[in-house]
C-alpha cells in the first residue's frame, strides 16, 4: 500500500516568453530560472520516498512507519505551497507587490507549525531506530524551520528592492533594473531556497532508509510468525489424532468390557430362568453372583472412564500451557532480533539478523518438535486393548465356569453336586471381582505410563527450545562485536 501526500504539485518550469518578477512591468535577467533551479525536486523526492512505503503503518507495532508518513505530510504539505507561490510571484506580472510578499510572509508563518509539529513527531523515533539516523532526521527537521528565517529575511530585503526599483522615475528595462535587483539580492533568498532544497533530499533519504529497515524488522516478525502458525497447525493435528486415539481405546475397551459381561449372563440366564430346577429352589448365591459382577461392571467402567479423563485433563493443559511458553519465547526473541535489526548501529547487524531470525525457523528452535511427542505415542496404547480383549475373554470364561461345570458335571440339577457348585458361587465371585479389578487397573496403569511419557517429553522438548531460543540473544550480541 502506497501512502502518498494529498498534494499538487506547482510546475515549477516556467513556459517559454519573457515573464516579469515580483509585480514589476520587467523581467529581471535570471531570477526565474535560478529561483526556479534554487527549489529543484526537493519537496518531490521526499513524497517519492513517502509513496515508496509499501508497509501498512497497521502492521507495525512500533509506529515507525505511521510516523514517517506523518512527518512526510506535516513537511511536504505547507512547503509545497509555500515554494510554489515563491515561484509563481517570480513571473507574476502588474500586481501587487505589498499583497504578493505578504502572502509569502504568511505562508511562512503557516510553515513553520508544520514543521515543528515533525521534529515533534520525530523525537517517537529516538527508540525504535539507528540513533545517527534520528539525529540526522532530526538535525534536518530543525534545520529546515530554521531556515525559514534566513528566507524571511531575504524576501524581506528583497521586498525593500522591488518597491525602490517601482519608485524609480527613469524607465526600467532588463538592463538597469540589475541597479536594485542583482545577483546579491536574488542570493538571499536563493541561497535559503537551495538550502531547504537539501534538507529536503536529505529528509527524503533518511526516511527511506528508515522505513526500508523498519520494513525488513517487520518482514523478520512476520518470516517467524508465518513458521510458528505452520508449526501450531502441526501440533493442532497431532494432539487431534492423539485425543481421537484415547478416545478410540477407550471405546474399543467398553466394547470388550460389554461383550463379556453380556457373554456371562447369558451364560447363566437359562438357570435363573429356571431358578425352581436347581438347588431345590435356592438360587440366592448365584443371584449375589451376578449382582457382585453388576457391581464390578460399574467399577470397572468408572475406573476406566477416569483414567481416559486424567490423561486428557492432563495432556491438553500441559500441552496448551507449554506451546504458550514457547511460542511467547520465540516471538519475543524475534522481536529482539527485529527491533535490533532497525536499531543496532553495528556494521554486523543486517547479517547478524538475517542469520539468526533464520535459524529461529529451524531445529532446535521449531514448534513441531512438541509434536513428535505426541505422535511417538500414537501406538502407546494398542498393546493395552490386545490385553483387555485377552483379559476379558479369560473373565468371561472363568465366571462362566461354574454354569459350565454344572451343565457337565451334575446329572441332577437339584443334588449334592450342584449345591456344591452353588455354595462355591461367593468364593469365585470375590476372583471374579479381583480379577476385574486387576485388568482395569492394568489399563490404567498403561494410559497413566503412556500420559506420564508424553508430558515428560513434552515438557523436557520445551524446556529445551526455550533455552536454545534464550540463547540466541547471546548468540546475536556476540555477532554484532566479531561478525557472523
Amino acid at each position: 500500500m502506497k501512502w502518498v501526500c494529498p498534494l499538487v504539485i506547482l510546475v515549477l518550469n516556467t513556459a517559454g516568453g519573457v515573464l516579469c518578477d515580483f509585480g514589476l512591468n520587467v523581467t529581471v535577467p535570471g531570477y526565474t530560472s535560478s529561483i526556479n533551479q534554487s527549489i529543484g525536486n526537493g519537496i518531490n523526492s521526499v513524497i517519492r520516498a513517502n509513496a515508496s512505503i509499501k508497509t501498512s503503518p497497521e502492521d507495525d507495532s512500533t509506529a515507525t512507519i505511521a510516523n514517517l508518513i506523518i512527518i512526510a505530510n506535516n513537511v511536504t504539505t505547507p512547503l509545497n505551497k509555500l515554494l510554489g507561490s515563491i515561484l509563481a510571484a517570480s513571473t507574476v506580472k502588474n500586481v501587487s507587490i505589498q499583497d504578493t510578499f505578504a502572502n509569502l510572509s504568511q505562508l511562512i508563518v503557516d510553515t513553520k507549525p508544520a514543521l515543528t509539529a515533525a521534529s515533534n513527531v520525530a523525537c517517537n523515533l529516538r527508540e525504535t531506530t539507528k540513533d545517527y539516523l534520528y539525529q540526522l532526521l532530526s538535525g534536518n527537521l530543525t534545520a529546515l524551520s530554521s531556515i525559514l528565517t534566513n528566507l524571511t529575511e531575504g524576501l524581506s530585503h528583497l521586498k525593500t528592492q522591488v518597491e525602490q526599483a517601482t519608485n524609480e522615475q527613469y524607465p526600467l528595462t532588463s538592463q538597469n533594473i540589475t541597479i536594485y535587483l542583482n545577483g546579491t539580492v536574488l542570493s538571499n533568498v536563493t541561497t535559503p531556497l537551495q538550502a531547504i532544497r537539501n534538507y529536503l533530499t536529505n529528509v527524503a533519504a533518511i526516511g527511506t532508509v528508515i522505513a526500508v529497515e523498519r520494513t525488513q524488522a517487520i518482514n523478520y516478525l512476520s518470516q517467524v510468525n508465518t513458521t510458528l502458525h505452520k508449526g501450531l497447525q502441526n501440533i493442532i493435528n497431532a494432539a487431534t489424532a492423539f485425543n481421537r486415539t484415547v478416545l478410540e481405546t477407550y471405546n474399543r475397551i467398553t466394547t470388550h468390557q460389554v461383550n463379556a459381561f453380556k457373554a456371562i449372563n447369558q451364560t447363566y440366564a437359562s438357570i435363573v430362568s429356571r431358578g425352581s430346577s436347581y438347588n431345590s429352589g435356592d438360587i440366592s448365591n448365584l443371584t449375589l453372583f451376578l449382582s457382585d459382577l453388576v457391581a464390578a461392571n460399574e467399577s470397572f467402567s468408572q475406573l476406566v472412564s477416569l483414567s481416559t479423563n486424567y490423561t486428557v485433563e492432563q495432556f491438553f493443559p500441559v500441552l496448551q500451557d507449554r506451546i504458550g511458553a514457547v511460542s511467547k519465547t520465540i516471538l519475543t526473541t524475534a522481536s529482539f532480533l527485529a527491533d535490533q535489526s532497525a536499531i543496532n548501529a553495528s556494521i554486523y547487524t543486517n547479517q547478524c539478523a538475517a542469520r539468526l531470525v533464520q535459524r529461529l525457523q529451524q531445529n532446535p528452535l521449531l514448534i513441531t518438535r512438541l509434536s513428535r511427542c505426541i505422535q511417538q505415542e500414537s501406538n502407546a496404547l494398542q498393546p493395552t486393548i490386545t490385553f483387555t480383549q485377552l483379559q476379558m475373554d479369560l473373565v468371561k470364561n472363568a465366571a462362566g465356569s461354574i454354569a459350565t461345570q454344572l451343565a457337565k458335571t451334575c446329572q441332577r440339577p437339584t443334588g449334592f453336586c450342584a449345591k456344591t457348585y452353588f455354595a462355591a458361587l461367593p468364593d469365585h465371585s470375590q476372583m471374579i471381582q479381583n480379577k476385574v479389578s486387576v485388568i482395569a487397573g492394568g489399563i490404567s496403569n498403561d494410559e497413566h505410563i503412556a500420559t506420564g511419557r508424553t508430558l515428560n517429553c513434552i515438557h523436557g522438548t520445551a524446556a529445551d527450545i526455550i533455552e536454545n531460543a534464550r540463547f540466541i540473544r547471546k548468540r546475536f550480541n556476540k555477532c554484532l562485536l566479531n561478525g557472523p
